[in-house]
């Protein structure tokens, strides 16, 4: 039993003409073609995939050109940044330890995807089941590489879910290295910036799921099957609340002079739910991905923004509703991207946390 209240057409259409009204309003204006930020030389969007998903590398002159031009997590919203202009490269993910992408990928609910540009090697790949200092790691790797083999100097980081982690692990040692990369602006999609609802209390017990979960059905269906996977378990770890926080407090300085940008998905509501747990995408709720408690010591400058949206595609399809109710696929996020990327350079002239809830 879906317990959400299903946003109709209309509402749909409600949310798109009070977003581009608040856009313009707060400094989103929609700028002419030639401003793209992305046909600039030496600059570029990186987008990285989360868990549970399969990303194949991708150049702006060269995506897969069968099924899904980028997989199951950026095929659309790629698709949609490229033709606004901007060089979109996708950093490559697996969902299987040890394995750099494959060149083809058949079953339904990875793709499809097939005849792809060549991929790289394992040590450029993030796992999306190993330790996020790793996949922080790998990705600095490949973010060097794109400066290297492409002449990337600048990039717009877009990262969903827990590429959002890898993300914000790599941006600290990008800055640690002192790497020729610079991050002009940071966009996170349903990414988690605190403990989420799945993964706290660890207990296997109907009692812990509920809890943890506040009787949401899909949730404690999703939890069970992520606790049973062996593989996951560092991730898992990694969002206990005596790891997790510590860890954000770490990047404090990160994301100095960074502007960023967090979308939450809100598909699933709960009349007199946890406040804690509702709204949610079906597997981080609105407050983690909005950094409610994170301090302007660790996120100084922010925008917030909200969609009546799903975690993932294969999430809408869990709760059978339309791929287009996901944060990943759907037009209305590939605009927010847009914005974002184009206002980086004067965000500082905004007012500070629009949009964001109060501590």
């Amino acid at each position: 039993m879906r317990e959400s209240i299903r946003p109709s057409v209309l509402q749909h259409l409600a949310l798109a003409a009070g977003l581009a009204a608040t856009a313009t309003a707060s400094g989103f204006a929609p700028l002419p073609a030639h401003a793209v930020p992305g046909q600039e030389p030496g600059r570029a969007v990186v987008m990285v995939s989360g868990v549970v998903s399969v990303t194949p590398f991708t150049t702006p002159e060269r995506a897969c050109r069968r099924g899904l031009s980028a997989g199951n997590t950026w095929g659309l919203l790629r698709d949609d940044l490229t033709k606004r202009g901007f060089r979109v490269y996708t950093a490559p993910l697996m969902d299987t330890p040890g394995q750099p992408v494959p060149p083809n990928i058949d079953t339904a609910d990875r793709g499809p995807f097939g005849d792809c540009p060549p991929q790289l090697p394992l040590d450029l790949t993030v796992t999306s089941v190993e330790a996020t200092d790793i996949g922080g790691r790998k990705l600095v790797a490949f973010i060097n590489e794109l400066h290297r083999r492409y002449g990337v100097k600048e990039i717009d980081v877009v990262a969903h879910s827990l590429g959002g982690i890898f993300s914000r692990q790599a941006l600290r040692e990008l800055r640690e290295s002192r790497s020729p990369v610079r991050v002009r602006s940071f966009t996170t999609l349903g990414s988690p910036w605190e403990p989420v609802m799945l993964a706290i209390p660890p207990g296997p017990t109907p009692a812990d799921a509920e809890a943890a979960c506040d009787g949401f059905a899909l949730c404690k269906e999703i939890r069970a099957g992520l606790l049973q996977l062996p593989s996951l378990k560092p991730i898992i770890d990694a969002f206990q609340p005596e790891q997790f926080l510590p860890w954000t407090r770490k990047q404090a300085g990160v994301l100095d002079n960074v502007p960023v940008t967090l979308v939450s998905g809100t598909l699933f509501t709960k009349p007199g739910g946890i406040p804690d747990k509702w709204p949610n995408d079906g597997f981080v709720q609105e407050s983690a991905a909005l950094a409610r408690s994170v301090d302007a010591g660790v996120l100084p400058q922010r925008v917030c923004l909200r969609f009546p949206f799903s975690h993932s595609a294969s999430t809408s399809r869990l709760v059978q509703a339309p791929e287009s109710d996901a944060i990943t696929w759907n037009g209305a996020v590939a605009s927010v991207i847009d914005q974002a990327i184009r206002t980086a350079g004067t965000r500082q002239q905004l007012p500070n946390r629009f949009g964001c809830p109060t501590p």
